[in-house]
């Protein structure tokens, strides 16, 4: 992959402090050495971006600096794919994550790539990450967009999560994980566009947000009560479970209102 592809994927990997906990010894081990080699290419990253910032980065050492990313961005993705295809589904999330964000790239088909993405966001499910459940229920179903909200693939994502967010996450001690969007922890913005510094502009578009279980929680409750009918009260005890996960929650389509008119608009009040 050419390195100006490559860096959007790169910054887009977020860094997390893998645990032990695992029951599988081999994906454990494969995950830790992915981990290993993203925290090295974050290093060199920062790096060029400091000299970036300083207008210090030569074009021969940016060169030399992306083959060798370039190189240990594909070993990273290699022993995820190793710790995935042994069960381990941190592994198929940060794959997940690498997917989705290849989408927008040139020379990917978008819908192909989201789709591998959502598969590999339920098989990450389907071993127990809460935070797979919650990317699955936000990015991964349209009905909601058409207002048909007992379409069966939603409510198979909603009680999904729902299950997930009653119980406990097998991957509990491997948080905080990266996740690309959040609508509590996130703001929807444009890029910062800064002028002769691409990779900063590119960390700006790219970066992720590092979610603990507990904001993950917040985020989850919060999609439960904006693709739940608004008139009734299953809504409101979402928000208001996310909200007391997280006060500071976004709320940035002002679904607190939304759901209070909704309730003062009901039968007998």
């Amino acid at each position: 992959m050419k390195p100006r592809l490559l860096l959007p994927l790169l910054l887009s990997l977020g860094l997390w402090t893998p645990a032990q906990a695992m029951p599988n010894a081999e994906s454990e081990a494969a995950l830790q050495k992915a981990m290993d080699i993203a925290k090295d290419n974050q290093q060199r990253l920062e790096q060029l971006l400091e000299q970036e910032q300083e207008q210090q980065l030569q074009k021969p050492a940016l060169a030399q600096a992306m083959q060798q990313i370039t190189r240990n961005a594909q070993v990273y993705e290699s022993q995820l794919h190793k710790a995935s295809d042994a069960g381990h589904g941190v592994a198929s999330y940060l794959l997940a994550n690498l997917e989705e964000n290849r989408k927008t790239l040139s020379g990917h088909d978008y819908q192909a790539q989201h789709n591998k993405a959502c598969a590999l966001y339920q098989s990450a499910a389907d071993l127990g990450l809460l935070a797979a459940a919650v990317i699955l229920l936000r990015d991964c179903e349209t009905a909601y967009q058409r207002f048909e909200l007992n379409d069966p693939e939603l409510l198979r994502l909603r009680a999904q999560l729902l299950k997930a967010l009653e119980q406990a996450d097998s991957y509990a001690k491997h948080y905080p994980l990266p996740a690309i969007n959040s609508f509590c922890f996130k703001p929807a913005q444009m890029p910062e566009i800064k002028q002769g510094q691409p990779l900063a502009t590119l960390k700006s578009l790219y970066t992720p947000v590092l979610l603990n279980l507990e904001q993950f929680r917040a985020d989850g409750y919060y999609l439960l009560a904006l693709k739940s009918s608004p008139d009734g009260s299953a809504a409101r005890d979402y928000f208001y479970k996310a909200r007391a996960l997280a006060a500071d929650c976004l709320d940035p389509i002002s679904l607190g209102s939304m759901l209070d008119a909704a309730e003062q608009k009901a039968p007998g009040l």
